[in-house]
């Protein structure tokens, strides 16, 4: 599976990776990814490169438990870091991008396969994923993978990124909601706002994938 954060070309300020050093994000990713790596089956790995894809930031999820991080350098797509990245938060940016990399891992947990075959998704938000038609995968399944991710995500903040978490997190979820009508497979921002009414936080001797799947399913 490989999974790229929404593609979205309006609404924004580009960023560059002037404002950005492609060096600053691989060095946040390589911390994330040594945070996440025991939740892992094999160690991840990191590759820092220029892909056609139009977001900059991926993962590559193999079926033996492998995970790729991708930092993708094509300028077009380091564009897309505006969605979340602003002059009003710049003293944010590395907690956002490290939450970002966490994302991303999400998609490559044993628990999100687990995830994907078990959740139910509710008939609102079927009928919205349903008039994205059929190319690629299910659109419900890619759902459940930003849902879930998105989740994993949230856990990495609340436990990394101190005092800068809540605002990481509202800026995650504001962007799920302003991008929701552009794609709803990744409009996730209601279901977060009903998880964050209860504490989140891992259970003594949890792992962060057991985490996010007891969180949603309490929901």
């Amino acid at each position: 599976m490989l999974s790229f954060l929404l593609s979205i070309s309006l609404g924004f300020s580009a960023i560059g990776l002037d404002d950005l050093p492609a060096e600053r994000v691989e060095q946040i990713a390589k911390v994330v990814m040594a945070d996440l790596q025991q939740d892992m089956r094999v160690k991840p790995s990191l590759v820092v490169t220029e892909r056609p894809e139009a977001t900059p930031l991926g993962a590559i999820s193999y079926a033996n438990g492998k995970c790729v991080v991708i930092v993708n350098t094509n300028v077009d797509a380091w564009a897309q870091w505006g969605r979340f990245l602003n002059r009003a938060n710049t003293s944010d940016w590395n907690a956002i991008v490290a939450t970002s990399v966490a994302h991303e891992m999400g998609h490559c947990l044993r628990e999100s396969r687990d995830f994907v075959a078990s959740f139910d998704v509710d008939e609102k938000q079927f009928r919205g994923l349903r008039s994205t038609g059929g190319l690629g995968p299910a659109p419900e399944m890619v759902y459940k993978q930003e849902l879930f991710a998105d989740t994993v995500a949230m856990i990495y903040a609340i436990e990394n990124t101190g005092d800068r978490a809540p605002n990481v997190i509202q800026t995650m979820v504001r962007a799920r909601a302003q991008y929701s009508a552009t794609d709803p497979t990744h409009n996730t921002a209601d279901v977060l706002q009903r998880v964050l009414v209860n504490p989140v936080r891992r259970q003594q001797h949890e792992s962060v994938g057991e985490a996010a799947m007891r969180l949603l399913a309490a929901l």
